[in-house]
């Protein structure tokens, strides 16, 4: 899309500030809490938020290029985190506070690049 000269974002050399630093923090391996795989999984009971119609929309038992014991690994995958998968944004979460904290985003003052003369009244 066009964009006027006068729109134009004019970038501010500055360096970002120590308090709005992401920190990634680990307080717990995450691999620990994984649910176990099984060598043999159960066939698909549709979910919550993984029903039969979303299941069938992602093409999972419809393609030939898994084994029918494949599909119903990534199935059974698929339902042990079903409540990290989103289809709407109702759905949609945010990651914990203990692995990274709320993203600040930091601003600047704002310096006009040209200073108006106040209208003198007559």
């Amino acid at each position: 899309a066009y964009k006027k000269v006068a729109n134009r974002v004019k970038p501010v050399a500055t360096t970002m500030p120590a308090h709005a630093r992401i920190v990634r923090r680990f307080p717990e391996d995450p691999l620990l809490s994984l649910p176990p795989v099984s060598s043999h999984p159960p066939d698909f009971i549709p979910g919550t938020r993984l029903t039969q119609e979303r299941m069938d929309d992602l093409g999972v038992f419809s393609n030939n290029f898994l084994w029918p014991e494949e599909q119903k690994l990534v199935a059974h995958v698929l339902m042990n985190n079903e409540l990290a998968l989103a289809w709407d944004e109702s759905e949609k979460g945010r990651f914990r506070d203990e692995y990274f904290p709320p993203v600040i985003i930091p601003t600047i003052t704002h310096t006009p690049w040209v200073h108006r003369q106040p209208p003198i009244p007559p």
